[in-house]
Parts: C-alpha cells; structure tokens; sequence
C-alpha cells in the first residue's frame, strides 16, 4: 500500500510540476527601473501578488533585485525543501517514467482498492 501511495503522490507531484511549467512560461518577468518601481511600488505590488508577475528592478539598466509574491516565494521553498530530501528527486523522475509509462493507478482505484 505504501509504495502504492507514493507513486499516487509522485503522480500527483508530475501534474503540479507540469502546470507549474506551462504557468512558467506564460509569466513574462518584466523589467522596471527603480525609480518607477519606486512611483507606481503599490501598482506593481498589486500585478506581482494578483497575477503572479515577476519584476526585475534595475539601477542605472542593470539588474539588482527581483519582486516576486509570498505565494511564490512559498511555493519555491517549499520545493526547495522537499528536493533537498535524499533520493527525492530520483523517486519523481522515477514515478514520471511509470506515469508516462502507463503504470500507475487512479486515486478512485487506490480508494476502491484499499475501501478509503
């Protein structure tokens, strides 16, 4: 039942990484210069905590700090955290391969199964 579980979680883990990867790529990071970050910050503390937009602030054109969300800044070390587990990221490639493979079984199974 246990590595049954797993594999349900790891498959789980695989959809959220796949979401994550597709919100990814449709976030733009914009870049904005400090002075009018500074004029309009509640503005665009408003996009970044909303719509999950990222920030780039710059001194005089370069790049000095980056605005994220709590949520993000959550998610990020939460992920950080749980990869820094030994052998955690070897069980999800592991559990990507099965899934693309076909082997693994629905939550709805698991609870038949074992009368969740």
């Amino acid at each position: 039942m246990c590595e049954e579980v797993l594999r349900l979680i790891l498959a789980q883990l695989y959809l959220l990484d796949k979401l994550y990867e597709g919100l990814y790529i449709k976030i733009t990071m914009d870049t904005v210069a400090i002075s009018d970050f500074r004029t309009n910050l509640p503005d665009f503390i408003n996009q970044v905590s909303e719509k999950l937009k990222r920030l780039v602030v710059t001194v005089s054109g370069k790049p000095k700090a980056v605005v994220i969300s709590f949520d993000e800044l959550e998610s990020l070390e939460e992920t950080a955290e749980v990869l820094s587990i030994p052998g955690t990221l070897e069980a999800i490639k592991k559990g990507q391969k099965e899934i693309r493979q076909g082997k693994f079984i629905t939550l709805k199974e698991l609870e038949k199964k074992y009368k969740l």
